[in-house]
This record gives C-alpha cells, sequence and structure tokens, in this order.
C-alpha cells in the first residue's frame, strides 16, 4: 500500500538540458500507466508557468516515464464523480482542457510529444497540441472517447482534423480505434518514427529524436507556419463536404444502428467546426460535448468500463504464476478445440493438440496453423507466421505426453462419461503442476470431478464460439475446486486476453442459465404465432446484435434442443419447453449449419458468412405448432423476451452462482452481446426501477413462475434500492 508520501509524491519531472531543451516527464505515482487527472493536469499548467520564466527556451520534450506508455487518457473516476454536474459546468470543464493544453501551441518554444507505446484519450489530445510528434514503432494513438459515449473535448476535434485531414479525423473520432506508427507517419500524425526501447533502456533515444527535431523545426521555422494554418478554418469545397459527410454519416449509422448518438454528433460537430477558425470551433466543441457527458449511453458505457476494469483483478487476492503455462495441450481437434489452441499459440504458449480420430487430428493441427498465420493487416495468410507460429502446434495422442503439459483442456463431445472416462486416463500420468479443465457448457463440473484423486485440481473453463471473438472465458469452480485453482485459470485467461469471470457450479453455469430463457422466450412466441418479424425487430430494437430466432440458426437448432432439455430438467418448475424447435428439429431443419432453421440460409461468397431468407417451410412449421398453442394474452414484446432473463438472473445470483450482479451484467455483454449501451442487464435494470420491474412483471404472470418476482427483485422495489447497490 502506497504511504501518504507517495500519494503527495509529484506526477512530473521537469530538467532543464544544454542547448535550451526543457523534458516534461510524466510519471504518475502508485499507477501503472499515466492518467490525466485533475491534479496532474493543475501539475502540468504549473510546469508551463515555471517554463515561461526561462529565457532562451528552444524546446519542449513532454515524454512518459512509464514503459506502458505515453498516457491512458482521463482518471474516470473523476468523470463518474461529476456526472450530475450541470451543462454550464461540463462546458467550463472541457474549456479549462482546451485553455490548458492551448498553451502548448502558443509558447515562445517549439513542443514536440514523445511517444511510447499507448496514447489515447486525452493523451493524443495532449500531442496533437504540440507542434511534433515522436513515436516509437509500438506506438499506438487513438481517441477511444465514443466508446464511452463522448467525444474528445479538450480540442480533438479541433486540432486532429487541421494536423491529419478532417476525412482521417473523422474515422479516427467516430470510430474510435487506434493507429499504428507507420499509419500515423503516413497520415501526419506522427512526424518521426524511432525503434522501440530495449530492455533496460532509459527512454533516452526516443528523447534525442525529439530534441532532433526541435533542432530541425527551429532552423525552417515550419512549426510557425504550422501552427498559423491551424488555427484558421479547413480549405474544404462545400461539395466535398456533403460527400464527406454523407458517407460518413452512413458508415456511422450502419456500425451504431442508431443506438450510439456520440460518433454522429462527432461528426456533426468536426463538419461544423472545420469551417470555423480554430477559437470558435473550440467554444464549439464545449458546447457540444456537453449534452453527451452524463447522459444515458454515457453512464452505461462507463459501466462496462469498470466492469472491465474489474475483470483484471477477478481472483487476484490469490498469487498465480504469470508464466502459467509453459505448455498446454487440448483434447479435441474440432472447431472449439482449434480456437482454444490457437489462441495458446497466439500468446505463444506450445500446444499439443490431441483427437481419437486421426483424421480429425490433422485436420485440427491444420486449421490451428491457418488461424495463426492470418495477418490482419494484409489479410492473407502469412508465411513467416505460419513457420514461427506453426512450430508451437504439435500432435499428441499419448496420455502421457498430454497430462505432462501443465494444463489439459478438454473440449471433446458433450458426453459426461466420455469426459470422466478422459480425464480418469489422464490424470495418472498428472505431474504436481498440472491443471485438468473441461470446456463443457453444460455439464455441472462437480459431476465430471467424481472419481478424481485431486479434484482440487479440476475446474471448468467455458469459452464461447468463436474462440477468436469471443473474450469472455467462464472459470468454473466444482465443490472441491481450490482458490489457488481458480486464481491460476484466472490468470491463464487473461494470458490469452480473455476477460475471465468466475462462476460457481450448476447448470448451464452463467452465461448459457442466462441467455436459455431468452431464446426460449423468443420461440414460444413463434409457436404461438407471433410473427418472426416482430420478434426479432423487437430484440434488435432494444440493442441485441441479432434476432433470437436468427441466433437459434446460428447457435443450431440441435444444440438448442439439447440445452433446452438440460435446463428443463434442472429447472422443471419454469422452463416450458418450445415445441417449435423440437418441431424444426424433427423437420431435418438445425439452422445456418445445414441451410434450414427458423429461416433458409444460402452460403457466403466470397468468404462472407450465409445469407438468410424467410423460409416458407418454417412458417408452415410455426403456423401448425400455434394452432396448438395457448392464446398468451396482452404483453409488451420486449418485456417477454427480456424478463425471463432478468428474473434468472437474480435466482442466480440468490443461488450464489456469481457474488454480484456486476459479474452477471459483464458475462452478457462479453458472453452473448448484451448492448453495451444498456451498460449490462442489471444496469438497464435500475435504470428502469425495480418497482416498474414489478408492474411490468404483473400482465406476464399468468404465462408461469418464470415470470414470477424473487425475493431480490421485491426488496430492491421495496427498499427503493437499485440492484446495484444490494447487499444480498
Amino acid at each position: 500500500m502506497a504511504t501518504p508520501a507517495q500519494n503527495n509524491a509529484p506526477a512530473t519531472r521537469l530538467d532543464l538540458r544544454a542547448g535550451g531543451v526543457a523534458v516534461l516527464t510524466l510519471d504518475c505515482p502508485d499507477r501503472s500507466v499515466n492518467i490525466l487527472s485533475t491534479r496532474v493536469m493543475e501539475e502540468i499548467a504549473g510546469r508551463l508557468d515555471e517554463l515561461e520564466k526561462q529565457k532562451d527556451l528552444r524546446g519542449l520534450v513532454i515524454v512518459s516515464g512509464k514503459p506502458s506508455g505515453f498516457i491512458a487518457g482521463a482518471d474516470l473516476t473523476e468523470f463518474v464523480a461529476g456526472l450530475d454536474q450541470p451543462k454550464d459546468e461540463i462546458v467550463q470543464v472541457s474549456r479549462r482542457g482546451q485553455l490548458l493544453f492551448e498553451r502548448l501551441a502558443n509558447t515562445p518554444y517549439v513542443t514536440v510529444a514523445a511517444i511510447n507505446g499507448l496514447c489515447v484519450g486525452g493523451g493524443a489530445e495532449l500531442a496533437v497540441w504540440c507542434d511534433r510528434r515522436v513515436v516509437t514503432e509500438s506506438a499506438l494513438i487513438g481517441f477511444p472517447e465514443v466508446k464511452l459515449g463522448l467525444f474528445p473535448g479538450w480540442g480533438g476535434t479541433v486540432r486532429a482534423p487541421r494536423i491529419v485531414g478532417l476525412s482521417n479525423a473523422a474515422e479516427m473520432i467516430t470510430g474510435g480505434d487506434n493507429v499504428a506508427a507507420d499509419e500515423a507517419q503516413a497520415m501526419g500524425l506522427a512526424d518521426d518514427v524511432v525503434p522501440n526501447p530495449k530492455k533496460g533502456d532509459d527512454g533516452s533515444p526516443l528523447v534525442d529524436a525529439a530534441v532532433r527535431l526541435i533542432e530541425q523545426e527551429q532552423e525552417s521555422k515550419a512549426y510557425l507556419a504550422d501552427r498559423e494554418r491551424w488555427a484558421g478554418p479547413i480549405t474544404q469545397s462545400e461539395t466535398e463536404l456533403a460527400f464527406l459527410g454523407a458517407t460518413a454519416s452512413a458508415m456511422v449509422q450502419q456500425k451504431t444502428g442508431g443506438h450510439y448518438p456520440a460518433p454522429m454528433a462527432a461528426l456533426e460537430l468536426l463538419l461544423e467546426a472545420s469551417q470555423q477558425d480554430a477559437t470558435a470551433a473550440l467554444a464549439s466543441e464545449a458546447e457540444a460535448f456537453a449534452p453527451l457527458f452524463g447522459s444515458p449511453v454515457n453512464r452505461a458505457l462507463l459501466n462496462v468500463f469498470f466492469l472491465t476494469d474489474r475483470a483484471k483483478k477477478v481472483a487476484g487476492d490469490q498469487p498465480a504464476d504469470k508464466d502459467f503455462p509453459r505448455s498446454a495441450a487440448v483434447v479435441g481437434a474440432g472447431i472449439m478445440g482449434q480456437g482454444i489452441a490457437a489462441a495458446n499459440v497466439k500468446r505463444c504458449v506450445p500446444v499439443l493438440l490431441s483427437d481419437t480420430r486421426a483424421e480429425a487430428l490433422g485436420a485440427g493441427v491444420a486449421g490451428v496453423v491457418r488461424e495463426v498465420s492470418y495477418n490482419k493487416k494484409t489479410k492473407s495468410a502469412d508465411a513467416g507466421l505460419a513457420i514461427e507460429r506453426g512450430a508451437l502446434v504439435n500432435a499428441a495422442t499419448s496420455p502421457e505426453s498430454l497430462a505432462a503439459c501443465e494444463v489439459v483442456i478438454e473440449a471433446i463431445i458433450e458426453r459426461a462419461d466420455a469426459k470422466r472416462e478422459l480425464f480418469a486416463a489422464l490424470e495418472p500420468h498428472a505431474t504436481e503442476r498440472t491443471i485438468l479443465a473441461s470446456n463443457t457448457s453444460t455439464i455441472p463440473i462437480t459431476q465430471l470431478a467424481e472419481g478424481l484423486k485431486h479434484p482440487e485440481r479440476f475446474c471448468g473453463l467455458h469459452f464461447f464460439n468463436p474462440v477468436r471473438k469471443m473474450p469472455l472465458v467462464e472459470v468454473i469452480r466444482g465443490e472441491k475446486t481450490s482458490d489457488a485453482t481458480v486464481a491460476q485459470m484466472a490468470a491463464y485467461a487473461r494470458r490469452l486476453g480473455k476477460t475471465p469471470v468466475v462462476v460457481s457450479d450448476g447448470p448451464g453455469f452463467l452465461v448459457n442459465r442466462l441467455l436459455m430463457p431468452y431464446m426460449n422466450e423468443a420461440a414460444l412466441m413463434a409457436g404461438e404465432g407471433v410473427p418472426t418479424k416482430a420478434i426479432e425487430k423487437t430484440a434488435k430494437a432494444f440493442g441485441m446484435p441479432m434476432g433470437p430466432l436468427e441466433l437459434h440458426d446460428v447457435v443450431g437448432l440441435d444444440t438448442c434442443l439439447h440445452a433446452g432439455r438440460v435446463m428443463a430438467a434442472a429447472f422443471s418448475d419454469r422452463v416450458e419447453p418450445a415445441g417449435a424447435v423440437a418441431a424444426m428439429v424433427e423437420a431435418g431443419r438445425l439452422g445456418q449449419k445445414n441451410g434450414k432453421g427458423f429461416y433458409d440460409w444460402a452460403p457466403g461468397k466470397g468468404g462472407k458468412p450465409p445469407k438468410k431468407t424467410p423460409s416458407a417451410e418454417a412458417g408452415e412449421i410455426l403456423k401448425a405448432e400455434s394452432s396448438k398453442a395457448k392464446a398468451a394474452g396482452d404483453y409488451d414484446l420486449a418485456d417477454r423476451l427480456l424478463m425471463p432473463m432478468l428474473v434468472e438472473a437474480t435466482r442466480a445470483v440468490e443461488d450464489g452462482i456469481v457474488p454480484s450482479v456486476r459479474d452477471v451484467d459483464l458475462a452478457l455483454i462479453l458472453g452473448v452481446g448484451f448492448p453495451p449501451h444498456k451498460g449490462g442487464l442489471f444496469h438497464w435494470a435500475d435504470t428502469v426501477g425495480a418497482a416498474e420491474i414489478l408492474k411490468r412483471l404483473e400482465p406476464l404472470a399468468p404465462l408461469g413462475k418464470r415470470f414470477e418476482p424473487t425475493e431480490m427483485i421485491k426488496k430492491a422495489a421495496a427498499g427503493g434500492v437499485s440492484f446495484y447497490d444490494m447487499i444480498l
């Protein structure tokens, strides 16, 4: 724990060098990254005041003292504390940041940002206010504010388009993605790129490059011409502006679905402010920033940010070996097994891939090599990556070689007897460090651990499909799984670039237990005669990435039928099997996998995903089902879809599957695509209010116990407290 003296330690150092160059080093105490808190901003202002007293100063270099990067943005905890400020105060917060950074563009000397690693948000705004930027090869620069429901508010929307051009700035600011060093240099955002610092390097090569840049600028005086040019409007014809506005707005609308207002607000501001001088543009930025700050979407996305940050500390109270595992084994060379093996290889973990079928094993190894050799930049296979990473994956069949690895993940057929037989064969050959894990999505971990001599070194490690895209991993604790095993596997998931959520054992664990009521309700509604289009439209209007019936087809209707039966067996008091799913499977309609389900699916062309069209045959099946269904009465479609998920989520928390509603929210966002702009299931429920939730459940009560309010909902409503603030 930091001492008071450490907490009060300065976040900056100012060094005056020979030749009239000052170096301002940002090094926030007690943090692994630099954050622009109010205190740090005030300290920077004080340092600039000091420099005003210096005579014959030729340049200022701003550099980070952190090897992790330059600046990771503003202090979001301060943002949260100020969400309820009046609009006028928010405008002033924006103006104060602008005025501070604007000083960097009005000094009697050259200012250079020397950027190593990550430079985002407020850090990128500070950088663009400098006259020049020199970056390391690994630098990443970006304006991710739209991912928090905002846009840059400290001058980023004014300076960036004047430096890199309006089109480039619009793409960066409305998209929120980072640009690498080479791309930054190509667009004029970086003026020089230097090699990454070597281990033990004090960062002087980066500073030296910045000093050389200062000397060049003092000789050429080009920075003064740029200052004058960047202070004025951007030269762009009305035709060019109209074309950019039309194309960019169409892209923003397609990407956001209309659920995220910040990207469109940013685009409108960029277009308007481009035709103003910088002073007027800054005022426009501050005024446009204020309505977004503290908006429902801003609050929701901030919640998602803090949920994700919280997950970095999951099971962090237990010691974990950061180099674990030195080798891994994956048993089962199907789609999931290949995905898990590839995730290891991408993080330089040597993998043994195994399967009882020689043909499947050969295809599996080839599939892993194909995935790990894909180059995102060229969008094609990379021979160099294939050679480098291909050496990390090998085929194996003997239990001895597999169990010698530090972690063994089972990804075979979803049958308890087959899985137990595999673990019984592996355990006798396991070392004292070996952790055995199952990727099962439905079978209780405690049941699979039966017969193991060391159940404390066994757990569930549930990846989601496709592994390369889905960031969530459920770390499932069986009755006898040790805390040390849970901590080690959570750390392992993070090493693979995944976000772990630790859950207790139970049918469906967490995500599938909550997803199935939502999907099942959609199938029940379809079987009652509710039009497919209405169901899908309702879900997508709420913000779901796809409709629940389409999701059935993507997952596979036979898989959904099996999962539904597992859940019905576990929760027979409240799960009503959807006859529509069984009827589809009986008719041979299994979804995307065979081209027919709730929809008909045509194969995608040129590597694109399959394309769905309405199905006459599926319509007839649903019509036949509706003739057998009872009338469900009047209800809101969205409530009927979402309330079973919410009610079951409160039961999962009551059952101790997870300790906090926050775990539920993060798991659903990362595992099933629950809309981030809602902040998570319970965050959304809190915006509705527990009392209102009770009201909405009333008309749905005749449909069964799945709509019966739990004690948790009743308690929240009676006490007028939010789910997030409840003490369970």
